[in-house]
C-alpha cells in the first residue's frame, strides 16, 4: 500500500535574495537536511525547501528565520506532507477530473503548500496543478479537481487554513468546467514552468 504521507519538509521565504542566500547556507548548516529548492523566485525573493528528520528540519528552518530576520516573509514545517504535492508542480500530473475544479489563490509560497497540504488531506481530490512565483508577482494558485462536493470540502479547508496564515488571496470552486477551459488548464508549456522540481 502506497504511504499517505511523504518526507517531512520544511520551507522559508525571504524578500530578499542576497539575506535568502545566506539565511539558506544556515539552514544547511543547522542540521543534517537535503535541500529540494533554493533559488531565487518573482519578484526578487529567494525561496527554500528542505527535507529530512522532522527535528533536523524544524532546526534547519528555524536557523533560516534566526539568519533572515526581517527579510521572511513566510515559513512552514510540514511534518508529514501529502506526497502529491510535488508532482503537481508545474502542471506535470496529467488529465483533469472533470466534474469539478478548485482554485485556491495565496500570496506566499509557503502558505500554498500548507493549503493544498491541507486540501488533499480533507478528500478525494486530486491535486492537478500547483504554479508558484514565477510570472505571478510572487504569487502561488493550485487548481485541485473530482467530484463538486469533495472539491467543495477541499477548497473550504485549503482557504480557512490560508486565511489562518494572514495570505489568502482567492479561492474558487467551477463546476463542470467547459472543454475549453481545461485544455488551458492541462497546457504545461507556461511561464510557471520555470519553476518545478520533484520530490526528495
Amino acid at each position: 500500500m502506497a504511504s499517505t504521507t511523504g518526507t517531512p519538509l520544511g520551507f522559508i521565504e525571504w524578500d530578499s535574495v542576497a539575506r535568502g542566500l545566506a539565511a539558506a547556507d544556515a539552514m544547511l548548516k543547522a542540521a543534517v537536511v537535503a535541500p529540494v529548492v533554493m533559488r531565487p523566485v518573482t519578484p526578487g525573493r529567494y525561496f527554500a525547501v528542505v527535507s529530512g528528520d522532522v527535528e533536523a528540519v524544524r532546526a534547519s528552518v528555524a536557523a533560516g528565520v534566526l539568519r533572515g530576520g526581517d527579510s521572511v516573509i513566510d515559513q512552514l514545517v510540514l511534518p508529514a506532507p501529502f506526497p502529491g504535492i510535488f508532482p503537481a508542480v508545474g502542471g506535470r500530473t496529467g488529465a483533469l477530473r472533470l466534474s469539478a475544479v478548485g482554485v485556491i489563490e495565496t500570496l506566499t509560497l509557503c502558505t500554498l503548500f500548507a493549503a493544498v497540504d491541507a486540501a488533499a488531506k480533507t478528500g478525494d481530490v486530486r491535486v492537478h496543478d500547483v504554479r508558484l512565483a514565477m510570472g505571478l508577482g510572487g504569487k502561488a494558485f493550485a487548481i485541485l479537481s473530482g467530484e463538486v462536493a469533495h472539491v467543495e470540502a477541499a477548497i473550504v479547508a485549503a482557504g480557512a487554513l490560508a486565511a489562518s496564515r494572514g495570505a489568502l488571496l482567492a479561492t474558487s470552486i467551477i463546476p463542470n468546467p467547459d472543454s475549453v477551459l481545461v485544455a488551458s488548464l492541462t497546457e504545461t508549456s507556461t511561464p510557471f514552468s520555470d519553476l518545478v522540481f520533484d520530490s526528495p
